[in-house]
């Protein structure tokens, strides 16, 4: 299906380089200047840039601590790793006698086009928030799909009407491409009433925590390809390349050519391929923010913090949005893998206080820098050829969908006990190892009532857990030298992540749980371990949301139904 036709290309285009003289450099063990921070020590320097690894944000140096606004993320120069663990790579530099000689140079990747003289005709279309299909005339493909249902535990909703025709087109395409394994992105709801023989591409992560996830949903053809490389899709001209995440998480975009067009769906990845941007005519990429329970669940901060907290979130979210866009510098640019709400009357605070940018913010810029702004809320259909715009429609059907609190009530239902030999066991035969003690409530909706306390130690040669009458939250802050992770969580969202091995990322970035952490320094191990490593790999015994499946038929025609209704009952 796909062949490896070799290495993604590389381009490099140098600039003079940064000099730093070195009797400028002060007698101190750490010196900061605007772009840089420098650890001298006897024999060297390491030179690392203020670029936070987690978000991108810049490191603010006050006060002899190194910090990113953003999420709080503190820089330890002399070690060369942040406070959390996270190892930050220095910077290489050329040394002279009398001066540090950073090079400056840009590297993008650069596809290979099949036919770069051939003019071909490219159709993208929005079905909803991260879910595009792209075809041409020999091939067709989709992205992400989330078209019904909620996701992150009933805490996210599909903000927009998907498209009514969504399963039929999706059952015609040649492969399906995940690129993590968020549930807006790997949505097993939508999932489920899909073809199990459509190939299925996975980026072939270090804990492949999308391959392992999707197998468990019943594929048959899941293809794992490797970062940087290029693929031919069969005898067409399509060629394409998936991009990492510039952080730690396991995320991914995809970059793709069809002779003489060029396209990069970065989906939400921080700083995809660590930065380095390639030339494309069309580019995709979300542009809200709020996607994150980092303030609001974070109970460290007021509520005026929190508030101060997301205004710079987005705000930096649009700055970065624009600074990538005079990277790539597209010919269009398509805001996407935004559209979720917090619909639950539960969620009416977090509705309210989680800030996002929209798409007209974007409207300025874009107008100065001659970009062409596709707003799918506008128009979701569009057509290239030789590079440029031809045709923009809109499709005016629409799915039906359930009312949000009958979703709820049958998740309630389907969660509603509590075993504690079946939460023990969860944690004891995880193998986790950390300074670390994990106290857990689980609580109702308004985070109030506690039905079940207790607390896991991951410090000790033997996992430890212990139920507890109370909690003395007093207390919680003197450990001895162990962090300590205080949660309360919904306790139906804790019961389905724990009985089906789900990534515990859905618990806050869903606003499941209410967070106090000591020290308040983000434990990168303990949540890469629970939401990449130690997830699924069993099968199901059920995956979709029965209530929902009579809305689903009732809106697609004779043809979808009859085609699709074993897909769809199978899985009931």
């Amino acid at each position: 299906m796909f062949k490896k036709i070799g290495n993604l290309k590389q381009k490099k285009i140098f600039d003079q380089p940064t000099i730093i003289e070195k009797k400028n450099l002060e007698d101190k063990s750490v010196i900061c200047s605007n772009n840089y921070i420098i650890f001298k020590n006897k024999k060297n320097y390491k030179i690392y840039d203020r670029k936070c690894d987690h978000a991108g944000g810049k490191i603010i140096s006050k006060n002899s601590k190194h910090i990113c606004p953003m999420h709080n993320w503190e820089f330890l120069p002399k070690k060369g790793k942040y406070r959390n663990g996270v190892i930050k790579k220095p910077v290489t530099y050329v040394e002279t006698e009398k001066s540090l000689e950073i090079p400056n140079e840009k590297i993008f990747p650069d596809i290979t086009k099949s036919n770069p003289n051939k003019k071909s005709k490219v159709q993208v279309r929005f079905f909803n928030h991260a879910f595009l299909m792209i075809s041409s005339d020999d091939f067709r493909f989709a992205t992400d799909p989330w078209a019904i249902g909620p996701a992150f535990n009933s805490g996210w909703w599909l903000q927009e009407k998907t498209k009514g025709d969504w399963l039929r087109e999706i059952n015609k395409v040649d492969f399906i491409y995940l690129s993590h394994n968020h549930p807006d992105h790997l949505h097993e709801e939508t999932l489920s009433f899909i073809n199990k023989d459509i190939p299925i591409i996975v980026p072939n992560f270090r804990h492949d925590s999308v391959g392992k996830y999707i197998e468990t949903l019943g594929f048959k053809n899941i293809v794992r390809l490797e970062f940087l490389k290029e693929y031919k899709f069969k005898n067409t001209d399509l060629i394409l390349s998936l991009l990492k995440s510039g952080d730690f998480r396991e995320d991914s975009g995809i970059y793709l050519s069809v002779n003489n067009f060029t396209m990069l769906v970065d989906v939400d990845s921080n700083e995809i391929n660590f930065g380095r941007f390639p030339k494309v005519d069309l580019y995709c990429s979300s542009f809200a923010g709020g996607a994150s329970g980092y303030p609001l669940m974070f109970d460290n901060f007021d509520i005026n913090q929190k508030k101060e907290i997301i205004k710079k979130k987005i705000a930096f979210l649009k700055h970065k949005k624009l600074k990538n866009l005079l990277e790539i510098k597209p010919k269009y640019f398509l805001p996407y893998a935004s559209f979720f709400s917090e619909k639950l009357k539960r969620d009416s605070k977090i509705l309210l206080n989680n800030k996002k940018n929209q798409i007209k913010d974007y409207n300025l810029f874009c107008k100065k820098q001659k970009i062409d702004l596709l707003n799918v809320k506008i128009k979701d259909e569009f057509t290239f050829f030789d590079n440029k715009i031809i045709k923009k429609n809109i499709k005016e059907s629409f799915i039906k969908e359930n009312k949000p609190e009958i979703y709820l009530k049958k998740f309630k239902k389907d969660f509603d006990d509590i075993n504690i030999n079946e939460i023990s066991d969860y944690f004891e035969n995880s193998n986790f190892k950390d300074n670390l003690v994990l106290y857990i409530s689980l609580v109702n909706d308004n985070f109030k009532k506690s039905y079940l306390d207790f607390l896991v130690d991951f410090s000790k040669n033997k996992i430890c857990f212990k139920r507890l009458k109370k909690f003395k939250k007093e207390k919680l802050k003197a450990n001895g030298q162990k962090r300590v992770l205080f949660m309360k969580i919904r306790k139906e969202s804790f019961i389905n992540t724990i009985r089906n091995f789900n990534p515990w990322e859905d618990l806050s970035i869903g606003f499941q749980c209410k967070i106090i952490r000591f020290p308040n320094i983000y434990n990168a191990k303990f949540w890469n371990f629970f939401t990449n490593i130690y997830i699924r790999d069993f099968k199901l015994r059920s995956y979709k949301q029965c209530n929902q499946c009579e809305k689903i038929i009732q809106s697609l025609d004779n043809e979808i139904y009859k085609k699709n209704l074993n897909y769809a009952s199978k899985n009931i």
